[in-house]
C-alpha cells in the first residue's frame, strides 16, 4: 500500500518542527512530532532539514514533503525572497535544494498560510468566510482570507502584518525598516524590552509566566507588549474589518497578553469594526504542520 504520509515541517526563527502528516476527509493526524532549535547560519538550517528528512525515510518513508517558513515567499518560483527572522534566507530556492537532495516532490509556502489553510478546514476559521490569521511568536506573520479565498496580493506578500510600521523612526527592524509592529508586541520584542530594562536575558515565555504572578517588571514588559499588540490589531479591524482575527504562536499561549490587548481593541477601535472576534487557535502548533501538509 502506497505510504500517503507527508513529512511536513515548520520553519521559523526558533525553532524546526516536523512530523509526518496523514490528511483524510474527516481530520487529519500527526505521527512522530519533533521539534528542535533553529540553527544559526542559512547553510546548516538546509542541513538540519535534509538530516531530519533522511532520518524520517529511514524509520518508514514518506510520499511528499510540505514546507511552511516564516518569511515571503514567491509563490510561482517557490523561492524564499526572505526571512526576517532566518538569517541568511534571501532568494533561496529552498524547494529545489531539498528535492535534488531527497529525491521527493517538494511544496513550500508562508507558514501563516499554511496556518490559515489548516484552520479554515479543520480549526475556527471553518466559523467565518473573512478572517485574518496571525502567528504571534518570534516575530509577527499573518494571512488573509476574503469569502473564504485566500488572498496573497499582487506578490504573495499580503498579511505581512508584522512589518506594519507603527511607530515612525523607531526601533530597527531584521527586515531593514524601522518601528514595524514585530520590534515591539513579539516574543523578541518582548525579550528585548526585559533586557533593556533589566540588562538581563529571559525568555519571553517565562516573562509571561511570571506576569501572571504579578511580579514587577515582568508585569511592566507584558503591559506594555499588550499595548502595541493592541496597536496592531486595531490597524487591522479599522482597514480589513474582517468577521474575525484568529491567532496562534507562542506568545498568545499566555492569555494575559492578549485580554489587556482586546480591552485597548475595544475603546478605540471604530464602532462597526469592535464587532470582530479576537480568537486564539484550538490547533496550536498542529495547524502549521497540518498546513504543510494539505499543501
Amino acid at each position: 500500500m502506497r505510504n500517503k504520509k507527508i513529512l511536513a515541517f515548520d520553519i521559523g526563527g526558533t525553532k524546526i518542527s516536523s512530523g509526518l502528516v496523514e490528511i483524510k476527509k474527516d481530520g487529519y493526524k500527526i505521527y512522530d512530532y519533533q521539534k528542535i532549535e533553529t540553527p544559526e547560519g542559512k547553510d546548516n538550517v538546509i542541513n538540519k532539514i535534509i538530516e531530519i528528512a533522511i532520518n524520517y525515510e529511514r524509520n518508514g518513508g514518506f510520499e511528499k514533503v510540505g514546507m511552511a517558513i516564516a518569511g515571503q515567499i514567491d509563490y510561482v518560483k517557490d523561492v524564499v525572497k526572505n526571512a526576517p527572522n532566518i538569517p541568511g534566507f534571501k532568494n533561496v530556492n529552498l524547494k529545489k535544494i531539498i528535492k535534488e537532495k531527497i529525491g521527493k516532490n517538494v511544496e513550500i509556502d508562508n507558514d501563516v498560510k499554511c496556518f490559515a489553510l489548516a484552520e479554515n478546514k479543520y480549526g475556527k476559521g471553518k466559523k467565518y468566510n473573512d478572517v485574518v490569521y496571525l502567528s504571534i511568536g518570534t516575530g509577527i506573520g499573518g494571512a488573509i482570507e476574503i469569502n473564504n479565498k485566500s488572498y496573497r496580493g499582487a506578490n504573495n506578500t499580503a498579511g505581512e502584518f508584522g512589518h506594519m510600521i507603527i511607530i515612525a523612526g523607531g526601533k530597527k527592524c531584521s527586515c531593514g525598516n524601522d518601528g514595524c509592529w514585530e520590534q515591539y508586541a513579539s516574543g523578541r520584542a518582548i525579550e528585548k524590552m526585559y533586557y533593556e530594562l533589566s540588562g538581563k536575558i529571559k525568555k519571553a515565555k517565562d516573562i509571561a509566566f511570571d506576569s501572571e504572578k504579578n511580579i514587577g517588571l515582568d508585569k511592566k514588559v507584558i503591559e506594555q507588549a499588550s499595548f502595541y499588540l493592541a496597536v496592531g490589531l486595531i490597524n487591522i479591524v479599522n482597514t480589513i474589518n474582517p468577521e474575525a482575527i484568529i491567532i496562534g504562536g507562542s506568545i498568545v499561549k499566555n492569555k494575559e497578553i492578549l485580554d489587556l490587548a482586546v480591552k485597548e481593541i475595544k475603546s478605540k477601535a471604530l464602532l462597526p469594526a469592535k464587532k470582530t472576534k479576537i480568537e486564539i487557535t484550538n490547533m496550536e502548533d498542529e495547524a502549521f504542520l497540518v498546513g504543510a501538509g494539505m499543501l
